[in-house]
């Protein structure tokens, strides 16, 4: 688990910053808008519910995840001067390393994950992805 902490934590640190710079305000307005749009909010917050019941039913501290929500959200507020953003992009973190503490494989999530991957701020519609997410980091 540790190894790939420490590969997500390189990838914020290093691939984050790249990502961020590939956008403009009026992109990362657009992102925001149609990440409110209901085909991505909804499947969003199932999974977000979804995986905050898991840590709770396991009793994970949260320590780890939070640590990583704030480091994302105080990294990509630096860069961007979006709160809004900011908050978007560490929760997806957050949820990412929870859903990796539980060890439990969501392929929407891994979908999430990939979109970052490619240097892409996920926003739209995305498919399920099979695999372990684990590997895919």
């Amino acid at each position: 688990m540790e190894q790939i902490l420490n590969k997500l934590n390189f990838f914020i640190e290093k691939n984050l910053p790249i990502i961020l710079s590939n956008y403009t305000e009026d992109d990362f307005d657009m992102v925001l808008d149609q990440r409110d749009q209901d085909s991505f909010s909804v499947r969003w917050m199932e999974m977000f519910d979804i995986v905050k019941e898991k840590i709770i039913e396991d009793k994970i501290d949260k320590t780890v995840s939070d640590n990583c929500r704030e480091k994302v959200f105080k990294l990509v507020y630096s860069i961007t001067n979006n709160s809004d953003l900011s908050s978007y992009i560490s929760d997806d973190f957050g949820m990412i390393v929870q859903s990796l503490e539980t060890k439990q494989n969501y392929f929407w999530l891994n979908s999430l994950w990939l979109e970052y991957k490619k240097g892409i701020l996920p926003y739209a519609n995305l498919l399920e992805t099979e695999g372990e997410l684990a590997d895919l980091i």
